[in-house]
């Protein structure tokens, strides 16, 4: 196996258990059975586990960006927008992670950057999706909101279409319903 295939191996697969086990996941002796590689290579090519987690956390934020890219491709928020995600169901839950250990000030950059980028893409789609597609700013607090909402719940199993519809359609029946009632007070 050439250096560049070696180094993928290991990236592609501690991404893999990042994703599936947090932090935990990453253990060399762990990796080195799964990719059938030797632990010396590990070592050589990333020193320790901090220089590792460095390069999972740059793997993630290259998907991140073609996350964004595919987002902005959108033409119908719902079904496009979710098409999208159901392509990286690996990354989606890896970002999971960084939600779940964001006491880790690095995996908590790291969370926040993705998050600028993707939110940049989807932010038009979302915003005219939920009604407010001349109120950006708001649009984008709801989506964080929104966002919170569904890393609390996602997971391997239910990381499917008929999850992600249900879950976008709830949040924009709240926001709906938040609306009515202002309106209705109003009138009173």
């Amino acid at each position: 196996m050439s250096r560049l295939n070696s180094i993928n191996a290991w990236i592609e697969t501690g991404y893999k258990q990042f994703a599936a086990e947090g932090l935990e996941g990453i253990q060399v002796e762990r990796l080195s059975r799964i990719t059938g590689l030797n632990k010396s290579g590990y070592y050589h090519y990333f020193g320790d586990r901090d220089s590792f987690l460095h390069q999972l956390m740059k793997y993630h934020f290259s998907i991140g960006e073609q996350l964004a890219h595919d987002m902005r491709q959108i033409k119908k928020f719902d079904p496009d927008f979710i098409h999208v995600l159901l392509k990286y169901p690996v990354p989606i839950i890896a970002h999971m992670q960084l939600v779940r250990n964001r006491q880790n000030k690095f995996l908590d950059e790291v969370y926040n950057q993705v998050n600028v980028i993707v939110d940049k893409a989807v932010l038009p789609g979302w915003a005219e999706f939920i009604g407010t597609p001349h109120n950006h700013n708001f649009a984008l607090k709801y989506f964080e909101q929104v966002r919170d909402m569904f890393y609390s719940r996602i997971t391997e199993k239910n990381m499917n279409y008929e999850f992600l519809h249900n879950l976008i359609y709830e949040a924009k029946g709240m926001l709906q319903e938040v609306i009515k009632m202002n309106s209705s007070q109003r009138i009173v």
